[in-house]
């Protein structure tokens, strides 16, 4: 685990609450839980606070094959047998890397674990503490955070969260799509080719919106998504060619694609067009 470098994040709206909570259970020592769909900058807050308190970061991505295996760590077979079972033959996992070392272990999309797994984080977070057979128990650092990610429900893939890992995770910390302003400044921050005008801006935000709220649509557009789009427009203007609605209609079109859970690509890139050229035909 190594220190990131600097974090740039639009801390505005709910992304100012949201950290000032992250600070407040830290000091406290409580668990915070970021919650909310993909893409909306769970990870990335939790990334900003490991730098501006200046410590170690390590993720770890759950889903229903993660075992407390991974998590904690294993024995070295070849080191084993030169030297039995001892603290130099065991390789540690990044929760006990993180205790150690009195870093942020970001436990990304928590719910899409099993209850097994899920239930390996117990020990650590009521004991601060993890008992290792044959090393005995391992202690963490007072600087040790673990801060856990976790989208919604509905998802596919996702599980419920245990009954005593929820009790563990005191604070709730719930993060949306991004109001219109905090949007367009984050889309802006991130296209680095060329500066995009309000009304460029305005018209992406526009379609993302767009595309984002219709009823007809199995797509949960992400923030990442929107600026895609906004990067392919801005080294568009870059080359000193003029953003036409068409050329925001076909960038809107592929960079949204991915989004879409349903397999009829073909009907969904139609779709995304047709909502885009209605959308921007209101600015022309």
């Amino acid at each position: 685990m190594e220190e990131r470098p600097e974090v740039r994040m639009v801390l505005e709206g709910q992304y100012e609450e949201a950290y000032e909570l992250l600070e407040d259970a830290v000091s406290v020592g409580l668990t915070p839980i970021l919650i909310g769909p993909p893409g909306v900058g769970k990870s990335l807050l939790a990334r900003k606070f490991a730098v501006d308190t200046r410590r170690t970061f390590c993720e770890v991505f759950f889903d229903e094959l993660m075992r407390p295996g991974y998590l904690v760590g294993s024995f070295d077979p070849a080191f084993v047998l030169q030297k039995g079972y001892c603290r130099e033959a065991f390789e540690y996992g990044p929760l006990l890397r993180a205790m150690l070392e009195g870093g942020i272990l970001l436990a990304q999309e928590i719910n899409r674990a099993s209850e097994f797994c899920q239930n390996s984080l117990l020990e650590p977070l009521e004991e601060r503490s993890y008992y290792v057979p044959r090393i005995g128990r391992v202690h963490a650092h007072e600087e040790f955070i673990l801060i856990a990610t976790a989208n919604p429900a509905e998802l596919a893939g996702t599980h419920r969260i245990s009954e005593a890992l929820r009790d563990r995770l005191r604070v709730w910390i719930p993060l949306s799509y991004p109001d219109m302003k905090t949007e367009m400044k984050i889309i802006q921050q991130n296209c680095e080719q060329a500066f995009l005008d309000e009304r460029i801006l305005q018209k992406i935000y526009a379609v993302i919106r767009a595309v984002r709220t219709d009823a007809d649509l199995e797509m949960s557009l992400s923030v990442r998504a929107g600026i895609s789009m906004a990067q392919l427009v801005s080294r568009h203007v870059a080359q000193g060619k003029e953003p036409s609605s068409e050329v925001l209609i076909k960038y809107a079109s592929h960079a949204f694609l991915g989004s879409s859970s349903a397999l009829e690509w073909t009907d969904n890139s139609r779709a995304i067009e047709e909502i885009a050229r209605k959308v921007l035909a209101n600015f022309d």
